[in-house]
């Protein structure tokens, strides 16, 4: 009778013992950096796009959603707007900005080249007044 007694308490023990260990005393410590870029690609092409009309705006976020995602060659995308943080020294003189992400050189080439971007280029190139392009590689270091 007296075993029953304390088999609660030691059922509490083992419980409470198996969940310290699988929260913190037997896991491997990540760095942020790794568990924040996990899934990135290895290159990002990166366009911010200054409209003539910036009534424009919706219509290129449409079009760039429409095109951008049936591209094969395209790992990652975003796009979207400035926003207005407060801060002097963030430069948002542009209406649409837009990430393209690549696995790699090859996959950047194969984008510029493919009828979806050439259609995205010709509609909007003569509706832009500038296009700032930058293809940034990822620093492996950096994960």
């Amino acid at each position: 009778m007296l075993r029953h007694q304390f088999r609660p308490a030691r059922i509490s023990f083992l419980v409470l013992s198996a969940f310290v260990l699988v929260t913190g005393g037997c896991a491997q410590p990540r760095s942020a950096s790794i568990e924040k870029s996990a899934d990135q690609a290895a290159l990002h092409h990166v366009v911010l796009v200054s409209l003539k009309n910036p009534a424009d705006t919706q219509q290129l976020l449409a079009d760039c959603h429409r095109l951008l995602p049936p591209i094969a060659s395209v790992r990652t995308w975003w796009i979207g707007t400035p926003v207005d943080t407060g801060r002097a020294k963030v430069d948002d003189a542009y209406e649409v900005g837009l990430c393209v992400g690549f696995d790699d050189e090859a996959g950047l080439q194969a984008y510029l080249i493919d009828p979806l971007h050439l259609e995205l280029v010709e509609k909007w190139g003569p509706k832009a007044s500038q296009f700032r392009i930058f293809d940034i590689g990822l620093d492996l270091n950096g994960r």
